[in-house]
């Protein structure tokens, strides 16, 4: 407690600092005037917020905008941004800060990454001062209960970006806290790039994470040991499954490749898992780009991530793994698997084995079965890459 209380004693100083810093800088003042400041997490741009960037940049040049990264760990990510580095500040840098409480709109997939302190803290001291709209991008489709985390009590979005009609519904709702005019459906950034790919001989295997076996990047404190991680059932059951013998037979058989790429949280832990198989590919964040990865894919492998709706969105055959329960890392939402999901739902290994042989044996490409065609269809009023025209409209909209 006492190590949070200083550390938060000193991002209070150097805000406040800063401001007065700020004060006598016309120079920033000028540079920075009527700023739209955008961010993923601060180390990536293969999301939401560099989509909303880009599009931006190239269709709207009279905007001041600016992206938020760390080009020294953005691994090939770096390489995106190379067209547009007299637009990149440095994230946590003092150009940073200075930009941040300088931005007209502070835009960001992911809440608490794009402030250089506290955002709780600068609410608190400098907001009333310093009053900016807060855009929140998403990070994906909501489907569970998050309002423990997204409401607005929490993250204090001024505008929350929500893609199909019922998600729009549910974060609408009263356990969220948000008034009518601050939740738009406009469908996110990133399905703008889902419309056009060209598909690999790939699987995909894309797990989210859970809270009680790793050390969450954002959290500080204790940490949990490594050996949790590698005693848990997640990794038990995932490491069994990319290293299945029957099923690398019919990757090898059809000519397919297995990429294994764990959600961002478990990423520090991919060391663990094992590679049995020329036919497996343990994905790296780092060398690997998500959007890529989907839009390659012919099927999918998730448990609970959020990532099935961009499978679904470009209408291709997913199933999900479910040996567990999400009971325990979030709530139970709007979404019934059995019901609503977008292929069919398993809990044995040999279950999910099956389903990939099965569609396998066809000489085309991998289809969806039509009931899950269906349910997609209804589950998506928006099918375009009007989305991030929809996310500025919105944006605009406050301005008036």
């Amino acid at each position: 407690m006492l190590d949070k209380l200083t550390r938060l004693s000193k991002q209070a100083l150097d805000m406040i600092i800063t401001k007065i810093a700020l004060s006598f800088d016309t120079e920033s003042k000028e540079e920075y005037k009527d700023l739209w400041l955008i961010s993923e997490r601060g180390t990536e741009a293969k999301d939401n917020g560099f989509c909303f960037f880009e599009y931006i940049v190239k269709n709207h040049p009279q905007i001041n905008v600016r992206y938020v990264i760390d080009l020294e760990k953005a691994g090939n990510d770096a390489v995106k941004l190379k067209p547009y580095m007299d637009k990149i500040i440095k994230f946590k840098s003092k150009e940073h800060k200075k930009a941040f409480l300088m931005a007209k709109y502070a835009i960001s997939s992911h809440s608490g990454f794009l402030e250089p302190w506290s955002y709780r803290l600068y609410k608190m001291i400098l907001d009333r001062q310093d009053k900016k709209t807060f855009v929140f991008l998403q990070h994906g489709v909501i489907l569970h209960d998050l309002s423990d985390y997204a409401s607005r009590e929490k993250i204090r979005a001024d505008l929350f970006i929500t893609t199909t009609k019922r998600e729009y519904e549910s974060i609408s709702s009263p356990i969220y806290g948000y008034r009518d005019e601050e939740v738009v459906q406009t469908g996110i950034a990133r399905f703008d790039k889902l419309n056009d790919f060209d598909l690999k001989k790939q699987i995909l295997i894309m797990p989210t994470w859970r809270q009680d076996i790793v050390n969450p990047s954002y959290a500080q404190g204790a940490e949990k040991s490594d050996e949790i991680f590698t005693n848990s059932e997640y990794f038990t059951r995932f490491n069994s499954l990319i290293n299945n013998v029957r099923l690398d037979k019919i990757l090898g058989k059809n000519g397919y490749k297995l990429v294994f790429y764990p959600h961002y949280e478990i990423q520090p832990y991919i060391k663990y898992f094992e590679k049995k198989s020329k036919n497996l590919v343990i994905a790296k964040k780092e060398e690997y780009d998500v959007q890529d990865l989907l839009k390659s894919s012919e099927i999918l492998v998730t448990d609970f991530s959020s990532i099935q709706f961009d499978f679904a969105y470009m209408r291709k055959p997913l199933c999900y793994y479910q040996f567990d329960s999400i009971d325990s890392h979030y709530k139970t939402g709007y979404f019934d698997y059995e019901v609503d999901g977008f292929g069919p739902v398993f809990s044995e290994e040999e279950e999910v084995v099956d389903y990939i042989a099965k569609l396998l044996k066809s000489s085309e490409v991998p289809k969806l079965e039509q009931k899950y065609l269906d349910r997609i269809n209804a589950e998506f009023n928006y099918h375009d890459d009007k989305n991030c025209e929809r996310i500025y409209k919105e944006i605009i909209r406050i301005e008036k």
